[in-house]
């Protein structure tokens, strides 16, 4: 990188930079801009024409566009591309006051676009205790006593992370292991898959639930042989205890969100869709664009049960900026394999008398069913969280219903997760033109211990990658963060490789389920741009689309798959700003 690339990094995002977005007006389209750039480029850089504002030379550049998927450089506008070529026709883009980014033969893509995250948990963790890896109950017990050793008495310990499959043997926690070093703290700490969460004595105490607590709809209250509450709460029972913990305040919530963010930049992230998103959230990332601090595109998908807050006031899918919009909704049909609380239509192997379960949000599925028909014709998008077969078939139904009922239209409907199918349903995804929004990640983590719970046959269905794509069916590929690392190498690992994290399928866990590389990217770049109504806007490098840009360490397309976690990013650009650059100090 040159000198004056190094220089530009120190200074933030402004509001001035990101001009084109201004006023709330809608931007200009990437039919307009690919006009307007056509008829400038014939000029090029020179002195009778317009000079670029940046350009990136000395790339390797893989486009993801199908039509022409290599370049060697790319100048830009404001916040666009404004040409894609060889090095002698980008040159004629430089002015004296061009910002130069050499990337020094290194590969250049899109900037990843994550389809699911939840990017202020994500950044509250940061500041929580870290369980994800404590491969023992007594290594889980001592990190907390560690952890509460620094905490102020009386305040919560939260966050976690928690995997008890890393265990021997992978028994569930319970409150006493925890109860004896947190006894001047209450403790609500959460599964890595979110589903279910351990509360020790003093936090089921302030939540009043007792041996005479009854199991909330959509939930469970764990209980040992004398009936008194374990402290695994799963599924609704979870908001027991999570809806007396303090809310965050805005200063720490606008922390979580600004390392949030910071992580997304030197992960190569510059788009998201942000799963759940409360109204504090959203009035702090609007706070946030509007200041011109946010450094990653992002759509909010509000809980569909809260759907009449954006109806009510005409907002409808896609509304927004370049940089913040609106018009999705995230709702739950069921649980995880990991909790065991997915939803099949067969038992679970080592719970024989469960087939998973609906969530409250779903108990009973018509009241979903009667909010979700209104959401829809509002002009909503809807992405339906649904794992386990069972859940999946029923949301598939829900949406061919969504159709029907309400017309034909462009509605680009999602499954979140969408893990474990019976085989007539990917025909029915295609058909119905839904979306596969998937966390590739997932697959290597949960394949460490999926088929003790359902079986080696069903287990070929499950994270089933190459079925979607030989269907025909749309992938849009995210992570899950803070579920599963933000970092897109190691989703793509998991993607080329599926290679479990315990090391026993180094050939992949149903190998017959890879993607290719350039598959992978495609569906955590454009697949992920059309998930959310944006595929003309960004996802490729082509003239006129939004100029998000990686630069990586090493060309991934020449080195082996099991090489890709050790790729890092030299430098992330979002909307022609360098938002992160690995020689910054």
């Amino acid at each position: 990188m040159t000198r004056s690339t190094v220089a530009s990094t120190r200074a933030p995002r402004t509001a001035a930079a990101a001009a084109p977005r201004g006023g709330g007006r809608s931007a200009p389209t990437f039919a307009l801009w690919t006009v307007l750039f056509a008829s400038v480029s014939a000029c090029g850089g020179s002195a009778d024409g317009p000079a670029a504002d940046l350009i990136v030379i000395n790339a390797n550049v893989w486009t993801v566009d199908r039509d022409h998927p290599r370049a060697e450089a790319i100048a830009v506008i404001g916040d666009r591309i404004a040409a894609v070529g060889d090095a002698a026709q980008i040159d004629a883009w430089r002015g004296s006051e061009t910002i130069v980014v050499d990337a020094e033969g290194r590969l250049v893509l899109p900037g990843f676009n994550d389809a699911h995250v939840h990017l202020v948990q994500a950044g509250q963790q940061l500041d929580n205790v870290h369980l994800k890896d404590a491969d023992s109950p007594e290594e889980f017990t001592q990190r907390i006593a560690d952890f509460a050793a620094g905490v102020p008495a009386g305040e919560w310990i939260l966050g976690g992370d928690w995997d008890e499959q890393l265990w021997t043997p992978p028994d569930l926690p319970t409150r006493q292991l925890i109860d004896r070093v947190t006894p001047n703290h209450p403790v609500y700490i959460i599964r890595y898959d979110g589903h279910q969460a351990l509360a020790n004595t003093r936090a089921l105490e302030l939540a009043g639930i007792t041996v005479s607590t009854t199991d909330p709809p959509g939930g469970e209250i764990l209980r040992d042989g004398a009936g008194a509450p374990t402290g695994i709460l799963k599924m609704a029972a979870r908001d027991l205890v999570a809806g007396i913990v303090p809310p965050l305040s805005p200063e720490q919530r606008r922390r979580a969100a600004t390392r949030a963010l910071e992580q997304m930049a030197a992960a190569g992230v510059t788009s998201a869709t942000d799963m759940g998103t409360s109204a504090d959230d959203t009035a702090l990332f609007m706070e946030l664009e509007s200041s011109g601090l946010l450094t990653t595109r992002l759509y909010l998908a509000p809980m569909e049960t809260d759907w009449q807050d954006q109806a009510n006031v005409g907002i409808r899918r896609g509304f927004g900026s370049t940089f913040l919009r609106l018009g999705a909704l995230k709702g739950y049909v069921d649980g995880s394999l990991g909790s065991s609380t997915a939803l099949f239509f067969e038992p679970y192997l080592h719970e024989p008398e469960s087939t998973g379960m609906l969530t409250e949000e779903f108990t009973p599925f018509a009241d979903a069913r009667t909010r979700l028909l209104s959401a829809d014709d509002a002009g909503l998008q809807i992405a339906l969280h649904a794992i386990g077969d069972r859940g999946i078939s029923m949301t598939l139904d829900l949406f061919e219903e969504l159709a029907v009922l309400n017309g034909p239209r462009d509605r680009r409907l999602r499954i979140e997760h969408a893990q474990h199918l019976v085989e007539a349903d990917f025909a029915r995804f295609a058909e119905l033109d839904i979306i596969a929004s998937v966390q590739p990640y997932h697959a290597v983590d949960d394949g460490r211990w999926a088929e003790d719970r359902i079986g080696p046959d069903r287990a070929k269905t499950t994270y089933a990658f190459r079925t979607f794509l030989d269907h025909g069916v749309r992938l849009a590929v995210g992570t899950d963060w803070n579920g599963a690392p933000i970092e897109p190498m190691l989703t793509l690992h998991a993607a080329v490789t599926r290679a479990t994290l315990d090391g026993r399928h180094p050939n992949g866990w149903v190998p017959e389920q890879k993607l290719t590389l350039d598959e992978a990217i495609e569906a955590y770049t454009l697949g992920s741009a059309y998930a959310e109504f944006q595929e003309q806007d960004k996802g490729t490098i082509e003239r006129g689309k939004l100029a998000d840009l990686v630069v990586l360490s090493d060309d991934i397309f020449s080195i082996p798959p099991e090489d890709l976690p050790m790729v890092s990013v030299v430098t992330t650009i979002v909307g022609g700003q360098i938002v992160y650059s690995a020689d910054t100090p």
